[in-house]
């Protein structure tokens, strides 16, 4: 299931720190964000909240990374152990 799935099935508002945890970013920068608009928000008399459909829809408008499911492994290349000049030399000869 991918995090935006995993948002939209929320019945409740998301509070500040739970969209920073999921963009790795500070509580108060979400709050500029969605001061500046740059966030779906809602204010609730002095509080901020976050419609988690809307989030999630923001998300996937956003996204470039292509659909991984999130306990997908990705593994780096292995590379060939470097050989050192007189290994490569003999190895030639």
């Amino acid at each position: 299931m991918l995090i935006d799935q995993i948002l939209e099935q929320k019945k409740s508002a998301l509070r500040a720190n739970d969209i920073a945890r999921v963009l790795d970013l500070s509580e108060k920068q979400i709050y500029k964000m969605a001061a500046a608009g740059e966030i779906p928000s809602l204010r609730i008399a002095n509080s901020v909240r976050f419609d988690p459909h809307d989030f999630a829809e923001w998300l996937r408008t956003r996204s470039s990374a292509p659909e991984i499911e999130p306990k997908a492994r990705v593994s780096a290349p292995r590379s060939r152990p470097k050989l050192d000049r007189s290994a490569r030399h003999n190895r030639e000869s």
